[in-house]
């Protein structure tokens, strides 16, 4: 009997990814409660139905799914992990740090717990631990994900200490293992983000366009640009005015469709040459499908909402065939700073980010695409500048507000006090306080590291 009840649990369980990875989060949600009826302690269904509570931000059943799984398996270090991950991103700073002090007594080689605690309290790191971290790496049994996890908390020790160029040298090596983490995955995505869709972006085609009246309501507010440019202040503050829009944070879901709908072709030699053809129906329900499976869509709220997957500056026309109301925000931010704020940050979903070549490759192309963008669309773009955002944060908020047709109010730069703010960003830890003056001169040292590129873009001459 015991047997017959495992598999029918684990044939729940299969059946529920495969609903999650479809984006149909209900119908996922479904088959784990069944798989906990028959088996109340399953740590997989339990783990797994808190992770689906927290993607549609109901963060108080997400909890008690975790502390659940938890409880019934005190060994089963991923449902552990997963909380503490949900505390670092709602704000809860003090209960993730607990539990990743508690998953590192149990677990010292993982230095990915380490690096999550390093964004908290890098206080922990006396330097003794630092030295453990050094030696580990190199004589023990890690993993090539634990060694790029690691030696970014090496880089930020010597960052800290103002040791630039050893800092530098530990990051080439963080990036150099966290590539190595996933190799095959990375390749795809670099073949993508670098030489793909930067052919692609202005030479889609749409068939099958039909008015859809649901699309034609939506006030979707795309915030686009380069990481660590600001974009999550920018959504706090939108998303904290009169009406507490509905914060989408880095959804993906635009990006990933067009993959989905593509996928047989999109990594064909011959898919080069040709056109990247876009059926507007079939894309737009599952784009709206997805949205609504993230409750995002509410009508009270005049279907407004936040939508911070950067990289959807490279899909700013197909965004407009599908929501004609839709509005861009480009956030902007000094481009030596960008380069090295995102080299010394721990993107392991970003393929582009783990070498400055590649950075500097991806920049170059983006900004080619958001000139051609803002001169196609000028009034559905508005830039805004970090720099300006953090010294003249009142009337510049203002207009951001005008842009997006939201009404302004004092709260939305109060967004730090929100106890309902969520992000799973390297900002997480600044958005719980208030917007501060911008460093100009931060990255300015990192100067030198960039010297051997000066002549392979204008651009990169021009900020040396």
């Amino acid at each position: 009997m015991n047997y017959l009840i495992n598999k029918d649990v684990k044939n729940l369980i299969n059946l529920a990814e495969t609903n999650k990875t479809a984006g149909k989060l209900q119908q996922a949600k479904t088959f784990l409660k069944k798989a906990i009826k028959i088996e109340p302690t399953n740590k997989i269904a339990l783990n797994n139905i808190a992770n689906i509570y927290k993607e549609v931000k109901d963060f108080d059943k997400s909890i008690k799914y975790y502390l659940k799984c938890i409880f019934s398996n005190p060994l089963y270090l991923v449902g552990k992990i997963n909380l503490a991950i949900l505390y670092h991103e709602i704000g809860k700073l003090e209960d993730a740090q607990k539990i990743y002090k508690e998953i590192i007594d149990s677990d010292k080689l993982n230095f990915g717990i380490y690096f999550k605690l390093s964004d908290i309290n890098f206080d922990y790191f006396t330097e003794e631990i630092i030295k453990f971290i050094e030696f580990s790496i190199s004589t023990k049994n890690v993993s090539t994900y634990n060694k790029a996890a690691g030696y970014f908390v090496l880089a930020k020790a010597e960052r800290l200490k103002k040791n630039f160029k050893k800092e530098y040298d530990f990051l080439i090596k963080a990036h150099k293992y966290c590539y190595e983490s996933n190799t095959i995955i990375y390749n795809q995505s670099l073949l993508y983000w670098l030489d793909i869709i930067p052919k692609k972006f202005n030479k889609m085609t749409f068939t099958n366009k039909t008015s859809n009246e649901l699309c034609e309501k939506i006030n979707p507010i795309f915030i686009i640009g380069l990481p660590r440019s600001g974009s999550t202040l920018v959504e706090g503050i939108i998303s904290s005015g009169s009406i507490k829009i509905e914060n989408g944070g880095e959804t993906a879901v635009i990006n990933s469709e067009i993959i989905k709908a593509n996928k047989e072709n999109i990594f064909n030699n011959n898919f080069e040459t040709n056109p990247l053809n876009i059926d507007i129906n079939i894309l737009s329900n599952n784009i709206l499908s997805r949205y609504t499976n993230l409750n995002l869509l509410q009508n009270d709220k005049n279907y407004f909402f936040t939508d911070k997957s950067l990289e959807n500056f490279f899909y700013i026309e197909l965004i407009l065939k599908i929501f004609p109301k839709a509005k861009f925000i480009h956030c902007e931010r000094d481009l030596l700073d960008s380069i090295f704020a995102i080299y010394g940050n721990f993107f392991d979903k970003m393929s582009w980010t783990h070498s400055i070549e590649n950075i500097l490759r991806y920049i170059d192309q983006y900004l080619f695409i958001i000139e051609y963008f803002k001169k196609k669309y000028p009034n559905k773009i508005y830039s805004i500048k970090l720099k300006n955002l953090t010294e003249n944060s009142l009337d510049i908020s203002k207009k951001l507000f005008d842009f997006c047709q939201l009404n302004w109010n004092k709260s939305s730069l109060e967004f730090y006090k929100r106890k309902d703010l969520i992000s799973k960003t390297a900002s997480n830890t600044q958005i719980r306080k208030e917007i501060y003056k911008y460093d100009s001169d931060k990255y300015k040292v990192y100067k030198e590291f960039l010297k051997d590129y000066k002549d392979q873009y204008s651009w990169v001459k021009k900020i040396l």
